[in-house]
């Protein structure tokens, strides 16, 4: 039996429960590593370079991974690059308020206070629940992550998108739609120390340039930045590891300017790149992930 290695997830509940109901061996799967194993096992790949880019999975150093660089095989995987990691103001709730994410990455250089103030009526408790983030930031005592989905989040509460999350997905989503028809007006070029691509400077640079701009132009050129320095870190890793494969999974993937961007960057360093077609990019597609991981170790 395989399942996630996040134990509250209701899958891996069940597979425990089948592990001990018909005594069978449980093999725990790293969220992201299904993912990019998803890829590998509909194209027939046995190793590749995989950008795993979503909302959240569990890591494996007890942080929220969601914008990793993997190099990946069914049996082993090392992480190579991430996204910047930002803390999450009241865990889930910055989830479902991505004001409150927004807040964190633009507390990095002291930016939340004022900007938190002039949206506190879009947050439910207004003033008060600004208090209550503030303290939360001051006192550093939070889950922290490296989501892509999350800082998707972020600029789409800054652009004044989406406030709150009705549904899976909805202020990345919204961005999407809003980022039609824009272009690259910032022009940042990725920054990436010790492998992690910082992203609370292209987040300060969207909130920075408001009004100046139109939204569609600055959604754009955040959904621009994520994908060439995720791009360029999977090309690079690649390239020094000698892996011609390069995989994009993960609900992040569903975005088509990322997905394209991506593709095309990978395609002119002469790399292959595959993405899910057969099965969904996003979690649906995590248990042919998760099996192909099984099998392969089980051999």
């Amino acid at each position: 039996v395989a399942c996630d290695l996040h134990p509250a997830y209701l899958t891996t509940r069940l597979a425990e429960e089948l592990v001990k109901e018909r005594e069978l061996p449980l093999i725990r799967v790293q969220h992201h590593h299904a993912h990019i194993a998803s890829v590998m096992a509909e194209y027939g790949l046995d190793e590749a370079v995989g950008i795993s880019v979503d909302g959240a999975g569990y890591g494996a150093d007890g942080t929220i991974w969601g914008g990793e660089v993997l190099y990946c095989k069914y049996d082993y995987y090392r992480r190579l690059a991430h996204l910047q990691l930002h803390p999450l103001p009241g865990g889930d709730l910055a989830t479902k308020y991505p004001i409150r994410v927004a807040a964190a990455i633009l507390s990095h250089s002291n930016r939340h206070e004022a900007w938190l103030k002039s949206v506190a009526d879009k947050l439910p408790y207004g003033v008060k629940e600004v208090e209550v983030i503030m303290k939360m930031l001051e006192q550093k005592r939070m889950p922290l992550t490296s989501s892509c989905g999350r800082v998707l989040d972020s600029v789409s509460a800054i652009l004044g998108i989406c406030y709150e999350r009705t549904y899976e997905g909805e202020p990345a989503m919204k961005l999407e739609a809003a980022a039609q028809g824009g272009e690259d007006v910032l022009k940042i070029e990725p920054i990436v120390a010790s492998n992690i691509l910082q992203t609370s400077d292209m987040v300060e640079a969207v909130l920075d340039n408001l009004g100046r701009y139109r939204v569609k132009d600055l959604a754009y050129s955040a959904e621009e930045y994520l994908a060439k320095g995720l791009a360029y870190l999977a090309v690079e890793a690649a390239e020094e590891l000698g892996v011609k494969s390069i995989a994009l999974s993960g609900g992040v993937a569903y975005n088509q300017h990322i997905t394209t961007t991506i593709r095309k960057i990978v395609k002119q360093a002469q790399h292959e790149f595959y993405t899910n077609m057969l099965v969904p990019p996003g979690d649906g597609g995590l248990s042919l992930g998760q099996v192909a991981v099984a099998c392969r170790i089980q051999e």
